[in-house]
């Protein structure tokens, strides 16, 4: 989520060497080329893959030798408004999307991808300025990566979908639920805050000054980031204006949140780097919400307990919701 406190800044150098093995995709352009812009739309078929599953031991044959996030046989690039967005679907059954969190990838949630894909189709995508999907001049916003995930959405010509978020990727389904409704049928948000300020996390994880921008990063990693990235004049440009997604936004009010009619579970670890009244703020205040607080867990649960989340998410999205007097 906010990559900038002590934990967070281990695990956003942890993601960034990540995204330097998948860096983004040079196709997919800043604003679209000239080229791009001009072709006729074609139809859009996903390819997805089989993983070949077997009950409770499922992560170690599964997971083992799959490139996930970067997997030529799943991967799929696909336009969206106006960049070229990276997805790899796996599975069967009813579509699920997998937004994973800031400065991260597909590769953060690579454990979570196998228990999904026995009881859905999971989309596991990289949202836009990270991996492989493109970025654009537009300023970075969760509302805009929404409208990016609603236009996969209408692409695909997918009927309501199943969201998982981690962090970023929890706020991303948020937005998406709040904006386009009919769009989403379940969302699970772990790790995820609805606003940008002390209240979610320690006031020194999102105080600029206590930062590390691109120009302060060792001259080694600047040159792997550079290097790395398809667009080496914009990497600069695409590692700050990730780091200030997450220092202006997101702002949802209270009665916004109460307009949100999809069912939410809400997910968070005991150690979670969001403040825990902030987790319960958020359930209180979505009026369809189930709440799971995983014991003896950071901000990394779903990357940390792939398992028991994937059962916990699977019960939620399964069973039809009812709420609880």
């Amino acid at each position: 989520m906010r990559p900038f406190q002590p934990y967070l800044l281990s695990l956003f150098f942890y993601f960034f060497v990540l995204s330097i093995a998948n860096p983004v995709y040079a196709e997919s352009g800043t604003v679209g080329s000239p080229q791009q812009r001009d072709q006729p739309a074609r139809p859009v078929t996903l390819v997805a893959c089989q993983l070949v599953l077997a009950g409770n031991e499922v992560t170690k044959p599964a997971a083992a030798g799959v490139p996930f996030g970067s997997n030529p046989e799943c991967g799929n690039t696909i336009r969206v408004n106006d960049i070229e967005l990276y997805c790899e679907a796996y599975g069967s059954g009813r579509p699920l999307l997998l937004l994973h969190g800031n400065g991260a990838s597909i590769s953060a949630l690579k454990a979570l991808i196998p228990f999904l894909a026995k009881r859905y189709q999971v989309i596991a995508i990289d949202s836009r300025a990270h991996g492989r999907s493109g970025d654009s001049d537009q300023e970075l916003t969760f509302k805009l990566m929404a409208s990016d995930m609603a236009a996969l959405i209408d692409t695909l010509h997918l009927p309501p979908v199943l969201v998982v978020g981690w962090s970023d990727g929890g706020i991303v389904g948020l937005e998406l639920a709040a904006a386009y409704p009919d769009k989403v049928a379940a969302l699970v948000a772990s790790g995820a805050n609805f606003v940008a300020d002390s209240s979610a996390l320690p006031a020194e994880a999102i105080d600029p000054a206590k930062i590390i921008w691109f120009r302060q990063l060792d001259p080694l990693e600047k040159q792997r980031y550079i290097d790395a990235s398809r667009f080496p004049d914009r990497a600069p440009l695409i590692f700050d204006k990730v780091i200030n997604l997450d220092l202006k936004y997101p702002n949802f009010t209270l009665a916004e949140l109460g307009k949100i009619q999809t069912p939410v579970l809400v997910v968070a670890g005991d150690h979670d780097e969001i403040i825990d009244t902030h987790t319960l703020a958020l359930f209180h205040a979505l009026p369809h919400a189930d709440l799971f607080i995983v014991p003896h867990s950071h901000h990394s649960v779903m990357i940390d307990r792939p398992q028991l989340l994937s059962a916990m998410i699977s019960e939620f999205l399964d069973t039809p919701f009812h709420d609880l007097e």
